[in-house]
């Protein structure tokens, strides 16, 4: 009687709105929401300190009035290729998965006219136009081993109270329809062949692919009063695109321990893209000739969103006389369009200038994580309430965050030497702070210049493939490190 009572507990507590078919959580809310951006070399090589200095056209979508500082018009271009590793260690099993890959991209590519007029209190006006990466989505996972545990658990308890044809059309609905789950009373409440062997471990293994970006178009306005002040100000068009394959296998083939249970096989397709709009503005103060005091404020994005999704279940099963069963379902491609309003930003920072040698940088953000809203269009009450749901989520698992760099460059002759440090504070405690190092080397010359940069950022991230209160659910502890090797060619024109 306690395992049902438990059961129904689930299913009221989990997720009443996943019976309307959406599929948008949490993650949704942390991917959409938080940057790792990359912009030139220059940028990179002292780990986005820049804001403070100035002259760099990936300011554009961080402190537009580091436009104001250019003297001549420029035009850059700036791609990189990523090396991706992750170690995935299943908990319970205690062995740890390296998988790794690559990838390329255009971080960063612009043109800034300026015009110069010294002998006016506006010293200097200028427009650009630039293309910034502001978060990079590949990545490749596997873990596998033996634990506790069963999907089907979740499964049975999210059609708790429903009958079948009340099932929602992604997770129950596809298991009930492959005979993961099923009500021989018929009573809506679920039985499944784990249920009773909570303490037999099965072999499982997860395939995780996911590949895409998050870019920014700034159009960029900003002028030099008195080579004292510096404002400027961006309209941000940003450009979203995400795509996750995640295959999911429970199996006990091998060790035969739980009757009747085989092999469950779940897949989820994901591809989800989406365009927003924000603003930006900001300000550079010359305290002194060496020092200088950066401000900047960054608007939420409003992103119109689109996801197709599909879903895929597998089950194989042994009857009570021996022989196999299967049973498959494709919830074919479904498509959802939503709205979504990420974080205010909100920074600060000093430079100083170390006269011709160079310049060190220090600044931070303070991020408002927990303004970030889902906002479903389309007027059902069921999805107004899983719209409610989700954005309390938010307001109590959120944490607004702070992010902080330092970066400085090194002048020699026409060579530059780049050295930099950052940490980009995470809203939720899965995920840890991202940290990470850079290096740079670039050259000046008359009318062109070449930059190259490393940097290496790592994350720990704790993961469960599905969620379920109050029962064992397999858990992961995943380091992620990402290395990137940037290059930026520019002509002053």
């Amino acid at each position: 009687m306690n395992t049902i009572i438990n059961r129904i507990f689930f299913g009221i507590v989990i997720v009443f709105a996943v019976q309307n078919a959406n599929t948008q959580n949490l993650l949704d809310a942390y991917r959409y929401s938080f940057q790792n951006p990359s912009g030139t070399a220059r940028y990179n090589g002292v780990s986005g300190a820049m804001n403070a200095i100035g002259a760099d056209i990936s300011l554009g979508s961080h402190n537009p009035a580091g436009i104001a500082a250019f003297w001549k018009s420029e035009l850059a271009v700036s791609g990189d290729i990523s090396l991706l590793n992750s170690e995935s260690s299943l908990l319970e099993a205690g062995n740890t998965n390296s998988t790794s890959g690559y990838g390329n991209s255009l971080n960063n590519a612009g043109i800034v006219f300026t015009s110069y007029t010294p002998n006016k209190n506006w010293m200097s006006k200028s427009f650009a136009i630039s293309f910034n990466k502001m978060a990079d989505y590949t990545d490749e996972i596997y873990y596998q081993g033996k634990s506790l545990g069963s999907i089907s658990e979740r499964w049975a308890a999210l059609g708790t109270g429903l009958y079948p044809d009340e099932l929602d059309d992604f997770e129950a609905g596809p298991a009930y329809d492959a005979g993961v789950i099923f009500d021989n009373e018929g009573d809506a409440i679920y039985e499944y062949d784990y249920f009773r062997n909570e303490d037999k471990r099965l072999s499982r293994n997860q395939v995780i692919d996911q590949t895409g970006k998050w870019n920014e178009l700034a159009i960029t306005f900003g002028g030099n009063y008195n080579n004292k002040l510096l404002l400027g100000a961006t309209i941000g068009i940003d450009f979203i695109s995400f795509e996750i394959d995640k295959a999911y296998t429970e199996s006990d083939l091998e060790d035969q321990n739980v009757p009747q249970f085989n092999e469950l096989k779940y897949r989820e397709l994901l591809t989800s893209s989406g365009i927003g709009v924000n603003a930006k503005l900001g300000a550079l103060l010359k305290i002194t000739e060496s020092i200088r005091w950066s401000a900047s404020l960054s608007s939420p994005t409003s992103l119109s969103m689109r996801e197709n999704f599909r879903s895929l279940i597998n089950y194989e099963w042994v009857n009570n006389d021996g022989s196999i069963g299967n049973g498959a379902w494709d919830t074919e491609e479904n498509q959802f369009e939503y709205s979504f309003v990420n974080p205010w930003k909100v920074s600060t920072g000093f430079g100083y200038i170390l006269g011709k040698n160079g310049f060190i940088d220090a600044e931070i953000d303070y991020v408002g994580y927990n303004f970030s809203k889902f906002k479903f269009s389309d007027g059902v009450a069921s999805d107004i309430e899983y719209e409610n749901f989700l954005n309390q989520e938010i307001d109590s698992r959120f944490e607004n965050a702070i992010n902080f760099r330092i970066g400085g460059e090194y002048v020699l002759s026409s060579f530059r030497l780049r050295a930099g440090y950052q940490i980009l504070g995470s809203p939720i405690a899965s995920y840890d702070d991202m940290s990470g190092f850079s290096l740079g080397l670039g050259y000046r010359g008359e009318n062109w210049f070449l930059d190259l940069a490393y940097v290496n950022r790592g994350q720990m991230v704790t993961y469960q493939p599905y969620e379920l209160l109050d029962a064992v659910v397999p858990t992961v502890d995943i380091d992620k490190r990402i290395s990137n090797i940037g290059l930026t060619i520019g002509f002053k024109i």
